[in-house]
């Protein structure tokens, strides 16, 4: 069951940092140079809700004891209308349809890609009322609400950021193949290098804000589940900040200076690599979610 609830989450993370960063990433970042098209969106949308059906059939047997049993219309009806994972869940339901509405429907345009970007930021920042997110309520309620309000301001940095590595790797291929110009690529750059700066820094503000919460306690790192794996997420993190910190310092000056293939190409290469590190971040994250805080 938990394996399930892991997995789907993992599927439903990513989908949601794509429909969220795709079209961020067209309104700041590449705008009309951003390669590909719909076609990925709508695949992160089908799978973000196989993904969230898989994690429902994980919660509700959970809640049943087997999957033979989650299987009855009183389970079924409970995990959808006498939880909260229930009543998030239908809200984010329709919250996707509408996203899957105007990425079948709508002309491409910033008036669309600004709806997806507001509607995908309300899918990915409800993710705090499936997680933990809700955990500082123990503190009292000044901490409960900077506690939420953290972890969606963490959620959204995080979403863009991999999100935006999901977009910045083709159309990194595309220069490098010759499709597209190289100043487009150093256009994207410049723009990505300015929104990365941010991301990473309210990433990591959120993430020692949320840490303070969660684990009051330092030595809890090392003596308790949900601490081993938190630093375990954040020594992904720190990987994933390292490889953008190559990327910036050592391999984007030469591109952004000249036309250099060779350098784009090794900068391709490190985005790949750095899209595989979030995707640990993530499956990281999927886990954690399943492990009980420190009380």
């Amino acid at each position: 069951m938990d394996e399930l609830i892991v997995a789907s989450r993992l599927v439903h993370f990513a989908a949601a940092a794509l429909l969220f960063g795709a079209p961020l990433f067209r309104l700041a970042i590449a705008r009309e140079e951003a390669p590909g098209g719909p076609g990925w969106e709508i695949v992160a949308s089908v799978a973000a809700l196989l993904s969230g059906l898989g994690w429902f059939a994980g919660v509700a047997a959970t809640m049943a004891g087997s999957f033979v049993d989650a299987a009855t219309p009183d389970i079924l009806q409970a995990v959808t209308f006498d939880t909260r994972f229930g009543h998030l869940w239908i809200g984010r339901l329709i919250v996707l349809v509408a996203i899957f509405a105007i990425q079948l429907g709508g002309r491409p345009s910033r008036l669309r890609d600004g709806a997806l970007v507001l509607l995908a930021a309300g899918f990915a920042a409800s993710l705090v009322g499936v997680g933990h997110g809700m955990t500082g309520a123990g503190h009292g309620p000044i901490v409960a609400r900077v506690h939420m309000i953290a972890d969606m301001v963490h959620l959204l940095c995080a979403a863009a950021w991999i999100g935006g590595l999901f977009c910045l790797a083709p159309l990194l291929h595309e220069v490098v193949i010759g499709r597209t110009a190289t100043e487009a690529a150093r256009r994207a750059l410049r723009r990505f290098s300015t929104m990365g700066y941010w991301a990473v820094a309210l990433v990591l503000i959120t993430g020692c804000v949320n840490a303070l919460v969660m684990v009051p306690r330092p030595g809890s790192l090392i003596s308790s589940e949900y601490g081993e794996l938190l630093l375990l997420k954040l020594a992904f993190v720190a990987l994933l900040v390292a490889i953008a910190i190559v990327n910036r310092v050592v391999l984007t000056p030469p591109i952004m200076a000249a036309a250099d293939s060779t350098g784009l190409r090794r900068l391709w290469h490190s985005v790949v690599v750095e899209q595989g590190v979030g995707i640990l971040v993530l499956a990281s994250v999927a886990w954690l979610g399943t492990v009980h805080p420190v009380p």
